[in-house]
């Protein structure tokens, strides 16, 4: 690599291999980094290239000040929840070029189980699991409301606070939680998962607070890290007045046994109901709602957050690239259809969806099909959600929601004549409605779009 002049070509080669790749030149600048590094590392590529290596302290430590060291390798953790084996190389000490050769281990463990024939059901799932885990460093970025939610959330869990996660179906609770877990722990402390929507009233008791004979409940398995208690607006009345013990007096167990109060046990919990609802009906605790939300943290669905999409659809792409012969690439019309559904199933409906591409668009005839296949051609609950109330003027504003529709389901289909198909009219009522405005093209693809109505 002595005469390397070609960094886009090495790109390319690097992109071949599974691995990571970083290329520094002596004085410790990043000459290159291939996009599974960036993927590994949790940063974007464009935004590192260049840059000193101290941009990554993580790989900065380990290759050090010492220049001359020939050879080198490390095991590292990540924030994003990735581990990789990094190794160092170099030619000789007159060698201007180093490389960081960064190897996933959830994928060499992936790929070693699957050769060896050892890869049951869960080793599937928990690989993927592995590599779909949220990079949230990108993500605060594009997102100022996911950066807020996350700060606050920080915050509170460092001051010891209880946090309660509210959200729709799919936004990715349980994931936050483990964040703001780790944000306070360290990689050996308990994340103890409980589901709360547990039929048996005495099974959830006896799995949160343990049994008189001694057997441990999952407080005490939780203690000195973090429990989780999802859907929580499930859980049995008996076990809220059991739950609500526990929290005032530190008790478990029907013995009323002491937990260790020196092992703190960070408590989260995480619903997607309204638990203030849900307390004025009679259906939930008031007094436990108000122990449990010290920090109520609401996370905006997918459709308030844009940005993530792409950012989203890309990593999971490259997860399923890695079990694919060739490589799935969205195309831009299709990157727009994501972008302008609703996803009410929210990021876990984005990951259905992107997985389902990968099997459709290999027999797909054309686009429509595809687009067809994968998504509603207009989400009308989203219209609603943004349709302007308090208006004096109906007709005005049942007008500009109709229009609303039709300027999307255009977007969505490339054309008038696809849109009134989709939207189930003839082409001139969809041309009538539109005839104060030449923004679309009758058959383009990509016609360009602008929003016609100002939301309230």
């Amino acid at each position: 690599m002595k005469n390397y002049q070609h960094h886009a070509d090495a790109a390319n080669l690097m992109s071949l291999s599974d691995d990571g790749f970083v290329v520094l030149d002596r004085q410790g600048s990043i000459l290159e980094i291939s996009s599974q590094a960036a993927s590994i590392l949790g940063r974007e590529r464009e935004v590192v290239l260049g840059q000193s290596i101290s941009v990554l302290p993580s790989l900065a430590d380990v290759v050090g000040a010492d220049t001359s060291m020939q050879r080198q390798d490390a095991t590292l953790s990540f924030p994003n929840g990735r581990r990789a084996l990094v190794s160092i190389r170099r030619s000789d000490a007159s060698e201007d070029i180093r490389l960081i050769q960064l190897g996933d281990l959830d994928t060499f463990e992936y790929r070693r189980s699957k050769a060896s024939g050892n890869m049951g059901r869960a080793g599937v799932n928990s690989a993927a699991r592995n590599r779909t885990r949220p990079d949230f460093k990108a993500q605060r970025r594009l997102s100022p409301e996911l950066n807020k939610v996350l700060s606050r959330g920080e915050r509170a869990i460092q001051q010891g606070a209880r946090i309660l996660i509210t959200g729709e179906t799919g936004v990715g609770k349980t994931e936050i939680a483990r964040h703001l877990h780790g944000s306070v722990t360290n990689a050996n402390d308990p994340f103890v998962v409980v589901n709360c929507a547990i039929s048996d009233p005495a099974e959830i008791v006896a799995q949160l607070f343990g049994d008189d004979d001694g057997s441990l409940g999952y407080f005490e398995q939780a203690a000195g890290g973090t429990l989780f208690l999802d859907e929580i607006a499930e859980l049995p009345m008996s076990a809220q007045i059991r739950l609500l013990g526990y929290l005032e007096n530190n008790e478990t167990g029907t013995s009323h046994r002491k937990i260790n109060e020196n092992a703190r046990v960070n408590l989260i919990s995480a619903t997607n109901l309204d638990l203030r609802k849900l307390s004025s009906e009679g259906k939930f605790r008031s007094d436990l709602y108000y122990r449990l939300a010290i920090m109520d943290l609401k996370v905006p669905p997918l459709r308030q957050m844009p940005a993530l999409i792409d950012h989203l659809s890309h990593r999971f792409m490259g997860t399923l690239n890695q079990r694919r012969t060739s490589s799935m690439i969205l195309s831009k019309r299709l990157r727009g259809a994501l972008q302008d559904y609703s996803f009410p199933g929210n990021i876990r409906e984005l990951l259905n969806l992107i997985q389902k591409a990968a099997i459709l668009m290999e027999d797909a005839e054309d686009m429509d099909e595809l687009i067809g296949e994968l998504i509603e051609p207009v989400s009308i609950e989203a219209g609603i959600e943004n349709f302007a109330i308090g208006s004096s003027d109906l007709r005005a504003e049942v007008k500009r929601f109709e229009r609303e529709i039709i300027d999307r389901a255009i977007k969505l289909h490339g054309s008038k004549r696809k849109a009134a198909t989709a939207l189930g009219v003839d082409i001139g009522t969809i041309s009538r409605k539109t005839s104060n405005s030449n923004e679309h093209n009758e058959d383009g693809i990509n016609p360009p779009h602008k929003q016609t109505s100002t939301r309230s």
